[in-house]
């Protein structure tokens, strides 16, 4: 079973669909000329302003649940596996992609404001709800929109949380010797505490949660890098090195390393899963477009952690490196006498950071230990959320106390799952979790390319409006000939009224 679903990830993740995630990344940098990244400083402005509602959340609590999403254990363990396979250019790669992947991060959950409702005295919103109401094909749209909730709310909350179980029980089995099954039980409990309490319950859990874990990782790779400040310029000569095809050890995995950069940076941000949408939607906001530049901003805070994983392992030497062939080892790292080992077991994930940060204290191994259990349940948290959207969706006309129950339902299971994948192997977790991600960014990235020409149109408006002096614009969908989104027409009733008196001013005789 495990080399089918292997082959599986290997056929889905095929250079189709990596060409697809960068192609769709370019095209969508080209549609907001570049905003994605010249806009930064507004994205950090936009980030500290506004407040929340009975319905919504504030735009830092909805950045802190979608920080949530992409701070996760691909950060540490799957960027290991970037590097086991495509070498240390993969770490370059990851940077430039997460350039251009912000673009989709900015689309996907603009349309999920966009084309957002009001279900059961909150706001709802995901890529099923902007398949079904924005894609002009509705049959196409409808069927689309129902296989991804289906992925939602089965996929995401049962499958997808395999890593972050097997990672979180694998590196306390690690540093503290604690059994498998006792880490699991543990952290499947406390998971259930936060998730029973909805979304509000997770969004506070989160704006504590995250940037706690993000500001002390930073802060103990910068202090592992400067205590290997000697081969710090080394690494990033060997890294460019790899990535260009030009350095002696590593030559001939340019292609590998571009391969396996894209595939982690798109893996560890989410950007193109359709995963972040669902909670960027719960924010209040006058315009889609806020939410959508604030949560894009979350692809940088997310490969930044990437690169201080990357470059931990990097400097202290422990990492290993893969052929071309996928069998034999190109480089055994030594750092650590247990990269030998993982060599012979052909195993990479958390632990070559744990001896990454040990060679720089002894306590390293144990904080990146609780570092990973912070990034892995603030991520299932999430990704129960992203679940319960799913279900919402696809019960949105049955009765709420029914609804209810199906929510319910996923509350209990996703933590006897977790409990479940804890005590799996890596490989397959990996595996299962990647096909998931990879049938999503499918289906995902098709439907923001059909509904390019909504997202500059909203994009083209907020900037507009900025230009014009406008420091809060607002979002007119009658106005812009966007159909299928009548709920801001409530939201933005005042102002819409206010604007719609002053033209019948302007405009008499």
């Amino acid at each position: 079973m495990s080399d089918f679903i292997m082959w599986l990830d290997n056929l889905i993740w095929s250079t189709p669909l990596i060409i697809l995630t960068f192609g769709s990344a370019l095209v969508f940098c080209f549609a907001m000329k570049f905003g994605n990244i010249s806009k930064i400083p507004l994205q950090w402005k936009l980030l500290r302003s506004g407040s929340g509602s009975m319905e919504g959340l504030s735009p830092f609590e909805t950045f802190c649940s979608v920080v949530a999403y992409s701070v996760a254990v691909g950060n540490i363990g799957g960027v290991m596996v970037a590097i086991l396979y495509g070498g240390p250019g993969a770490v370059f790669w990851m940077l430039v992609t997460a350039l251009a992947t912000s673009a989709v991060s900015y689309t996907e959950n603009s349309l999920g404001q966009i084309y957002k409702i009001r279900q059961d005295g909150q706001y709802r919103g995901g890529p099923y709800f902007y398949m079904e109401r924005g894609i002009r094909n509705k049959a196409l749209g409808k069927f689309m929109a129902i296989v991804f909730a289906l992925f939602c709310s089965v996929g995401v909350p049962i499958l997808v949380t395999g890593p972050s179980a097997n990672n979180i029980a694998m590196a306390f089995e690690n540093s503290f010797g604690v059994a498998r099954p006792v880490t699991g039980g543990v952290i499947a409990l406390l998971l259930f505490a936060v998730i029973s309490g909805g979304i509000r319950r997770i969004a506070k859990i989160s704006t504590i949660i995250v940037p706690f874990m993000t500001i002390g990782y930073w802060v103990l790779a910068i202090y592992v890098m400067v205590a290997k400040a000697d081969a710090f310029m080394p690494t990033i000569r060997m890294v460019l090195d790899s990535a260009f095809d030009s350095g002696a050890v590593f030559g001939g995995m340019m292609g590998a390393a571009f391969s396996y950069g894209v595939k982690r940076a798109v893996n560890s941000s989410g950007a193109g899963f359709g995963e972040t949408p669902p909670s960027g939607a719960t924010a209040e906001t006058p315009h889609p477009a806020t939410q959508g530049l604030v949560n894009s901003f979350s692809v940088y805070v997310d490969v930044l952690v990437c690169f201080c994983s990357g470059m931990m392992a990097l400097v202290t030497d422990c990492f290993n490196v893969l052929g071309p062939d996928g069998k034999s080892y190109m480089y055994i790292g030594s750092g650590s006498a247990v990269m030998a080992e993982q060599a012979a077991t052909n195993t990479a994930g958390v632990v070559w950071v744990q001896e990454a940060a040990k060679t720089a204290f002894g306590a390293g191994g144990s904080l990146v230990a609780i570092a990973l259990t912070c990034f892995a349940y603030s991520t299932c948290i999430a990704y129960y959320y992203e679940g319960e959207s799913g279900l919402a969706y696809l019960m949105k006309d049955t009765h709420p106390h029914l609804r209810k129950t199906g929510i319910w339902i996923i509350r209990i299971l996703m933590p006897v799952f977790f409990f479940v994948w804890a005590n799996v192997t890596a490989t397959t977790a990996w595996a299962i979790s990647e096909v998931m991600f990879g049938l999503m960014a499918w289906f995902n990235l098709i439907a923001l390319l059909l509904l390019l020409p909504v997202v500059k149109k909203v994009y083209d408006d907020y900037i507009a409006q900025r230009n014009a002096g406008v420091e809060m614009p607002y979002f007119n969908p009658e106005k812009l000939g966007i159909e299928n989104c009548d709920l801001w027409m409530d939201i933005n009733k005042d102002r819409i009224d206010a604007d719609t008196k002053k033209e019948c001013v302007i405009n008499q005789p």
